[in-house]
């Protein structure tokens, strides 16, 4: 919203999602200042409401934009625009529609993802025609938040090309292919829990994905529950062990602990205890090779 209005594209009125109680991280305060410098009417909720919905049937607008809204929008209101509903989703569509792409993305190891500009439709979710697309690289080193912040920067360029695209009528819309279409369940904190006999590039991937600011990849050692916040592949994980315990600490390091994976080893080098609100590294912890992570 700050590029568009750097622009003079202000808009007409604003809807400002409601952060979740659980979220430490508010930015609806911070959206409604901005909207109220330029005197732009706004209100903050988490949903639609009926007067939301005239107000926009009445306004006579060509389009309404959409980003990091979390409910359904009902489509019957692109009966009263012209270009209809607009949103941006962060992933190349038809891949990964539904719910954390990003995250999914990640934790399925995927080497690229992007941001699809499109509409939203009376058909299944995020299936609207498409507008505009751009790719992102995926980077092994790459954690949940890079890809995001990424994903931010090329949602704005892509708003801001249709806006100009918008102006000189050169707008472009096409059908999304329903033969490559994937979907994404919704994921819950629970979701987080390591399965130490998965392979280490699987539990990398949930760990880099799931990362701070994000629910976090967990698991417990001595009845405390610790989130990772940074890891990598252990020196030791191209060695075969003939004798395995998925979970088992192989090396202590002064930066970290190297644990057995159901294949590979991963070397854990943050975690937070969030019961307590401490960071540490785990060496700091675990000081016994007969300790084993659940």
């Amino acid at each position: 919203m700050e590029k568009l209005i750097d622009r003079k594209l202000i808009p007409a009125f604003a809807i400002i999602l409601k952060e979740d109680d659980h979220e430490a991280e508010k930015y609806s305060g911070k959206i409604s200042d901005l909207f109220n410098k330029y005197g732009v009417q706004n209100s903050i909720k988490r949903k639609l409401t009926q007067a939301d919905c005239k107000l926009i049937q009445e306004s006579n607008l060509d389009f309404i934009i959409v980003y990091g809204w979390r409910t359904l929008i009902d489509p019957k209101l692109n009966e009263f625009l012209k270009l209809g509903i607009i949103a941006a989703h962060h992933s190349l569509l038809p891949k990964y529609r539904g719910f954390a792409p990003v995250q999914w993305a990640i934790i399925n190891g995927d080497t690229e993802t992007g941001v699809t500009l499109f509409q939203i439709n009376a058909g299944e979710i995020d299936s609207g025609k498409i507008i505009a697309q751009q790719k992102i690289p995926i980077q092994f080193e790459d954690y949940g938040w890079s890809v995001d912040d990424k994903a931010t920067k090329c949602s704005i360029n892509l708003y801001l090309d249709f806006f100009e695209n918008y102006k000189k009528n050169t707008v472009s819309i096409r059908e999304q292919d329903e033969k490559e279409a994937t979907y994404t369940c919704k994921r819950i904190p629970e979701d987080g829990k390591i399965n130490w006999h998965q392979t280490s590039l699987q539990i990398y991937n949930l760990i880099r994905a799931l990362a701070h600011p994000y629910p976090g990849a967990f698991c417990f050692y001595e009845d405390n529950c610790y989130f990772i916040m940074k890891s990598s592949l252990g020196e030791n994980n191209n060695k075969t062990f003939a004798g395995r315990i998925p979970g088992r600490i192989y090396k202590i390091l002064t930066d970290g602990i190297e644990v057995i994976c159901g294949e590979g080893t991963i070397h854990l080098q943050l975690w937070e205890n969030k019961f307590n609100n401490s960071v540490s590294v785990p060496s700091e912890i675990v000081k016994s090779l007969g300790s084993t992570l659940k």
